[in-house]
């Protein structure tokens, strides 16, 4: 009895498992097997940006080897550096124009200054000819003066009282000396403001000739000081790059010195001109003085008959 049911029970098991064993037969003896691994990676980068050239293949680019962003960051430096040698060359430029223009106005502002000492010293003449001619004309009311005396006489000439005559004549000596006194200080006025306007003239282009010669030398190459502070706004300092900065430099030193001279032959023109104006209005005060003096002599020589 209990053979028979150790036997019905392990022929219970077979049967209870045999689908599961067949199963496992069928399909290859067992699990699946693992994959053989991973997907393959991606061939190669992604291509650069359409903005940019594709780079040339093989030792003839100079990134060759490089990976593709390191490429376009060093195609990034050069470009950024076209762009500053063209903007330095572009100063050296406009530094080049501005100093022609500064020479141009230079000659034109010492072609004015001489223009206006001349001027100066015709005007310094016509101011000693006035007085000449008040003097002439003081001579000529006295002699007008006279001249109606004698006519109103009834003896024809001039009858002077004797007892007068040393008076009289310490009045006529003092009269000359007045009058010679007078044209003197008119001369030394004269030459006065001729020299003060030939200064004027020998002082700018005393400056004007050591502006010139402390001017700088475009071959003359900076200090350390310079190229230190320089440095700070230097990209890459080559040999190309500082030529470009001295030359900038010296331009913009040549510039600074040409706007100085201007401004000393504008200060001095100007100088000029106001004194001009004093003498022009003294002038204008002589003339008119002088012009009433002659037409009251015409007057009175007109009333002799």
């Amino acid at each position: 009895m209990d053979d028979y049911r150790r036997y019905r029970d392990n022929n219970s098991r077979k049967e209870l498992f045999s689908g599961a064993t067949n199963n496992q037969e069928g399909q290859g003896g067992g699990y699946p097997p693992p994959s053989s691994g991973y997907p393959p990676p991606p061939s190669g980068y992604p291509p650069p940006p359409s903005g940019y050239p594709p780079p040339p293949s093989g030792y003839g680019n100079p990134y060759y080897g490089q990976p593709p962003q390191q490429q376009e960051t060093e195609e990034d430096i050069d470009e950024i550096k076209s762009q500053i040698k063209a903007t330095k060359q572009d100063s050296v430029a406009s530094t080049m124009r501005s100093l022609k223009l500064i020479d141009e106005a230079e000659t034109s502002a010492q072609t004015t200054l001489n223009k206006l000492a001349e001027q100066s010293h015709r005007i310094n003449y016509t101011d000693r000819q006035l007085d000449l001619a008040d003097a002439h004309a003081e001579r000529a009311e006295q002699q007008a003066a006279k001249l109606k005396k004698i006519n109103g006489s009834m003896f024809g000439f001039d009858i002077s009282n004797p007892f007068t005559k040393k008076k009289r004549e310490a009045a006529e000596l003092a009269r000359v000396q007045a009058l010679q006194e007078e044209q003197r200080t008119s001369r030394e006025n004269m030459r006065a403001a001729n020299w003060d306007t030939q200064q004027r003239v020998n002082n700018v282009q005393k400056q004007t000739q050591q502006s010139y010669a402390q001017r700088p030398n475009n071959s003359s190459t900076s200090t350390s000081t310079s190229s230190t502070s320089r440095s700070r706004f230097q990209f890459e300092a080559d040999e190309e790059d500082n030529q470009l900065e001295d030359q900038i430099d010296n331009n913009l030193e040549a510039l600074s010195s040409g706007l100085s001279r201007l401004n000393a032959m504008a200060v001095a023109s100007g100088d000029e001109i106001r004194k001009q104006n004093v003498v022009l209005d003294r002038i204008s005060n002589k003339t008119n003085e002088l012009d009433t003096r002659i037409a009251g002599t015409t007057h009175k020589l007109k009333k002799i008959k």
